[in-house]
């Protein structure tokens, strides 16, 4: 058992890097620690705000039959205000895909990945919804084939540890198609709650109904890297429908070890008559990989909403980050 089996397992329900060190192996069962340190400082009008954070992951994987193994992952994440446990899941690999229960991504991360390719901006138009991000009770299966990668998963209702209704269950399913020209292509759709009012702990919650698709499709050439995404969604709430419409695309080059990109963002919403842009943004960001475990990058975000689009003056200012990252 190598640690390409393990990487595998973990990106097949999960959407994250693994950079994890073996601390042990006999040959049928392995276990990994890993993670990453990262110090990030926000600068907007004037003021510096510390979004730096840390993450340890723990792998475990074990063979139960011919090609058939076992896996487990956690991942908890701290900031310097508050912690989280971004991923526990447990599960089978086969060779006819893969099964995993817990806290673990949906199947549109892989569709806004296309576009989400910059260090800290960007991806502020294809949020997704709760049943399709990483989310708990959530049961999601992952194969490929060939040159597809399918996704699907299901998520019961959730609540947070308040008691606050997170989601009224779900699902969500997503294909993506890689061709060997440096073509690739995505669509993925998900569909959560209803439009109701629902008792949680003898409470009565005004719940509502959620859905949307994304497409994208990107292009490698050498250095070169091209991508475009299409999201469109729909909100139901006591009987008020709200479209969401956003647009990415996203550009990068690499030279040697230095990476640069830009992404465009846009998101609409429309209520009615009511017509808004809740996110309209261009981000230019460079990273210096010094090797596979260390890197630094700066990251700037020109805001193009008005400031009377927002809540605040701040959500309107553009924004400049550097950090520095270490993984291990």
């Amino acid at each position: 058992m190598n640690k390409k089996l393990i990487a595998l397992a973990v990106a097949a329900v999960a959407s994250t890097s693994v950079s994890a060190a073996e601390v042990f192996n006999d040959g049928t069962s392995s276990l990994s620690i890993g993670g990453r340190i990262e110090a990030r400082a926000l600068l907007v009008d004037g003021d510096m705000d510390d979004k730096s954070r840390a993450r340890m992951n723990i792998l475990g994987q074990t063979e139960i039959a011919e090609n058939v193994y076992g896996f487990g992952f956690f991942e908890h994440e701290y900031t310097t205000t508050e912690d989280e446990v971004r991923y526990g899941f447990a599960g089978i690999s086969t060779e006819f895909g893969k099964m995993a229960y817990g806290k673990t991504d949906g199947s549109l991360g892989m569709i806004t990945d296309f576009t989400d390719i910059m260090a800290y901006h960007g991806a502020g138009a294809s949020s997704k919804i709760a049943v399709a991000d990483r989310i708990q009770n959530n049961l999601a299966y992952m194969g490929e084939f060939g040159g597809l990668t399918v996704k699907a998963n299901y998520v019961g209702e959730t609540e947070a540890l308040d008691g606050t209704l997170i989601v009224d269950g779900g699902y969500s399913m997503g294909a993506v198609y890689a061709m060997e020209n440096g073509l690739a292509m995505g669509l993925g759709y998900a569909d959560q709650g209803k439009d109701a009012v629902v008792v949680i702990d003898k409470k009565a919650v005004q719940a509502k109904a959620e859905s949307q698709i994304e497409a994208a499709v990107s292009y490698t050439m050498g250095d070169i890297y091209v991508a475009a995404l299409y999201k469109d969604g729909e909100e139901k709430k006591a009987g008020q429908t709200t479209d969401l419409t956003g647009y990415e695309f996203a550009a990068a080059y690499t030279m040697g070890q230095t990476t640069f990109s830009t992404t465009y963002n846009k998101a609409e919403e429309k209520a009615g008559s009511d017509k808004s842009n809740t996110y309209d943004a261009i981000a230019i960001d460079a990273t210096h990989y010094f090797n596979d475990n260390f890197r630094a990058y700066t990251s700037y975000n020109f805001n193009l909403l008005d400031a009377n689009e927002v809540k605040t003056k701040k959500d309107a200012e553009d924004q400049l980050v550097f950090g520095l990252r270490y993984d291990f």
